[in-house]
């Protein structure tokens, strides 16, 4: 069975040759949260830092040497992780998640540092938790 960062890399080729031609090479890491996320929302959770990794940091599947592929592939993962929870039907984690997304991009709008981003990490997913 592949994956669940694999699922991510096969999902975003089958949606798109853009995606599928910025997809790194080699073996995919272990997922960041798994055992610190609840099992239905790990999936859409490891899109959503996928997407945020994109935007803000070091993305473990894809290519950023193309700033604007790098930004839209992020934007992609963002509402495709934000489906995947939709498909759980728990509305108050699609809320949770978003406001994650929202957050996060304010920090970045306001220069805050990245670690600032951390909590607000481990709040959304002590939240899933509840």
């Amino acid at each position: 069975m592949a994956s669940l960062l694999d699922q991510i890399r096969t999902r975003a080729a089958a949606d798109s040759p853009l995606w599928e031609r910025s997809l790194l090479p080699g073996e995919a890491p272990a997922p960041e949260f798994e055992g610190r996320c609840p099992q239905p929302y790990l999936l859409g959770v490891e899109m959503i830092r996928e997407g945020y990794l994109l935007h803000n940091g070091r993305a473990r599947l894809f290519a950023q040497d193309d700033a604007d592929l790098a930004l839209l592939t992020g934007d992609y993962l963002y509402a495709a992780g934000l489906v995947e929870i939709c498909g759980t039907g728990d509305l108050d984690a699609v809320t949770t998640l978003a406001g994650l997304i929202a957050r996060c991009s304010h920090n970045r709008g306001e220069q805050r540092p990245a670690g600032d981003d951390d909590a607000l990490w481990n709040s959304a997913l002590a939240a899933l938790g509840d």
